[in-house]
């Protein structure tokens, strides 16, 4: 079967589906750090008998680096440019696992098949045509496109295939004593008291004062925080894509000049992608007009007549048709009469949400950058004309904010305090209304308990973090702070175990839960057994 694939040169596009193993343990073995290394081998690890290369652990860095990239940034914890060694810890920790699961796999017998490999080209949606069947040709030219050759590709997706088994590995039914141990602890009822309490009511009465000493004490701590956000100055232009119109007679001219994009669709049943090609050709084209100006905008050229704008401001429909115009008629845009282009400026700081998406790019780009959808159907082409990295301020100019800072950790801690001083004092006069609660509660939200809470000020969210705190906590009696701004107080009365019943009524979802967990358990098991048994070599710590 696969022979019959070679022989056909196959083209392959690195499917979507390819599965990147992730599991999560709160205690692994500690391999070390050291980050990217000028050892001259092309591993950076060697898990029993298989390497890791400096490959795949560049794109699983890139991979984690691309979803949590601008949530650090956000918090100010990213320096663009550096690498970060938590994620390419993160990076080394996940491709070690699936080496070590691979390994798991060689010992058991577990493979994938030739016939699995052939199932999985034959169904992948990048190699059918418009009737979903395998089309041969559009797989060879895929293949030669992306520079795939059948055995690296079909190895890659043997790999894939035996991290999926290995993640989905049979297990035997869960048994009943395993059923009532984990239903057991999801229905164990507690009666507790709970009182929540507020910040802004337990401190209404409470003045809180600092001093310049304090504040300046603050200050030097926590310097770090207080800066000038970076400024930056873009021209650009902005397209409303809806006001984009083109007659049928256009539509078809630029279908036949790139019809070999449509797989062999006539004009009318690629229409809609026609358009939307068009449209993006047009934006295209633009960011093209940009291009050829950007000299003239850096030197702030009055034949461009630019304006400043507070806001993004579309082009006119002039200069739009203008455009589009010289588009449709194969005209150079070096022939597009630079005063006919409405053109503006804008100032923009780090800390305006409102652009955030447009703040990110620029913060990380230099001069014309790719074209942005900044609202729906509205693309702006900006050109960078100037940033201004922020600027530490000095305790003068921070004052003012470190004081707010600095009453307000005051404030928290005064709050924790009366909190913990009226558990104290709750035995005379008790905690407040009680409330049979479990850990599945939350879930319930027809159930009377939950509507209490609800009636105390809980959210859903909530009450899953103060219901999963007090039915673990070892204690009688304590508080679950919700935030810094809410706390609730809890006394558990008494207890009461589940009966046969509650056991033997299992939820759908209470069995998928079970299913996970069994399975979770193994997969533990598993990577345990091969982290006694294969050796993990670093070569990261190699320099």
């Amino acid at each position: 079967m696969l022979e019959w694939m070679q022989k056909h040169k196959k083209y392959l596009v690195i499917t979507v589906w390819v599965s990147a193993l992730a599991l999560v343990f709160a205690s692994m073995v500690e391999w070390g750090g050291g980050g990217f290394s000028a050892v001259s081998s092309d591993s950076v690890a060697k898990v029993g008998d298989i390497y890791v290369s400096r490959q795949e652990y560049q794109r699983k860095y890139d991979q984690i680096y691309d979803n949590v990239a601008e949530y650090m940034r956000q918090a100010g914890l990213l320096d663009d440019g550096k690498p970060i060694p938590e994620i390419e810890q993160e990076a080394f920790r996940i491709l070690v696992q699936e080496k070590l699961l691979e390994m798991v796999a060689k010992d058991i017998g577990v493979n994938a098949t030739s016939n699995e490999i052939l199932e999985t080209l034959l169904n992948t949606p990048e190699f059918q045509d418009a009737t979903h069947t395998f089309n041969r040709e559009q797989y060879e030219n895929l293949l030669q496109a992306n520079r795939w050759n059948s055995a690296d590709y079909e190895a890659f997706v043997a790999k894939a295939l035996l991290q999926e088994k290995m993640q989905n590995f049979p297990i035997m039914p869960v048994a009943t004593l395993e059923t009532n141990a984990f239903i057991s602890v999801g229905k164990i009822e507690d009666f507790v008291e709970l009182k929540l309490l507020t910040k802004e009511s337990v401190l209404k009465n409470t003045a809180l004062q600092t001093t310049d000493t304090e504040i300046h004490s603050y200050w030097e701590k926590n310097k770090n925080k207080y800066h000038e956000p970076a400024k930056y100055k873009i021209a650009y232009i902005a397209l409303d894509m809806s006001q984009v119109s083109a007659d049928e007679h256009v539509l078809e001219k630029f279908y036949q000049d790139n019809k070999n994009k449509y797989n062999n669709l006539s004009f009318k049943q690629s229409l809609n992608e026609v358009k939307a090609d068009y449209n993006k050709a047009i934006l295209s084209f633009a960011s093209a007009y940009m291009a050829t100006i950007n000299k003239k905008i850096v030197e702030n050229d009055k034949s461009l007549q630019i304006k400043i704008s507070d806001v993004i401001t579309p082009l006119d429909y002039q200069s739009l048709s203008l455009i589009q115009k010289h588009f449709d008629a194969d005209l150079d845009i070096k022939d597009v009469a630079l005063r006919d282009i409405s053109l503006y400026t804008l100032k923009l700081s780090d800390n305006e949400s409102e652009y955030s998406s447009l703040v990110t790019a620029i913060r990380n780009g230099e001069g014309l950058l790719a074209p942005l959808e900044y609202t729906e159907n509205l693309w702006i082409v900006p050109y960078v004309i100037e940033k201004i990295p922020k600027q530490p301020l000095t305790f003068e100019r921070a004052k003012e904010l470190v004081n707010s800072d600095l009453i307000e950790e005051k404030r928290n801690e005064e709050f924790k305090k009366i909190i913990y001083n009226r558990l104290a004092h709750a035995d005379k006069k008790g905690v407040g209304d009680i409330i049979p609660i479990h850990l599945s509660l939350w879930q319930e939200q027809d159930s009377k308990s939950y509507k209490q809470l609800l009636s105390l000020g809980l959210s859903t969210q909530d009450m899953r973090q103060a219901l999963d705190y007090i039915m673990r906590y070892n204690k009688q009696e304590g508080v679950v702070f919700l935030g810094n701004d809410r706390a609730l107080l809890f006394k558990v009365t008494k207890q009461k175990m589940p009966n046969y019943v509650d056991l033997t009524n299992i939820t759908n979802a209470e069995d998928e839960a079970l299913q996970e967990a069994k399975v979770r358990d193994l997969r533990n098991a598993m990577l345990e057994y091969a982290m006694k048994h294969y050796k993990v070599i670093d070569y990261r710590r190699q320099n």
